[in-house]
């Protein structure tokens, strides 16, 4: 029960004293965990080009997912998913 009383004070420390210093730590965790798992579903013949694919291919869905828009190239029109 401490732990959740603390919780309600969270927001007011970091605006008094700023995020802490290694909450950077978890992010990096989280994108060497992807990494290594794309690295083991790749051909390993060329694992950059393989990771590369697969950032790009989820940068897009996220792109899309978030309601972008794009030129389509056949029709050299503005379109919106």
């Amino acid at each position: 029960k401490p732990k959740y009383h603390l919780l309600c004070h969270a927001a007011l420390w970091v605006e008094r004293y700023g995020v802490h210093a290694n909450t950077h730590v978890e992010d990096e965790e989280r994108m060497n965990s992807s990494i290594r798992s794309n690295l083991e579903h790749s051909n390993c013949q060329a694992p950059s080009r393989d990771l590369a694919y697969c950032f790009a291919t989820a940068c897009g869905l996220k792109f899309i997912a978030k309601g972008g828009a794009w030129i389509d190239p056949d029709t050299k029109q503005l379109t919106k998913a």
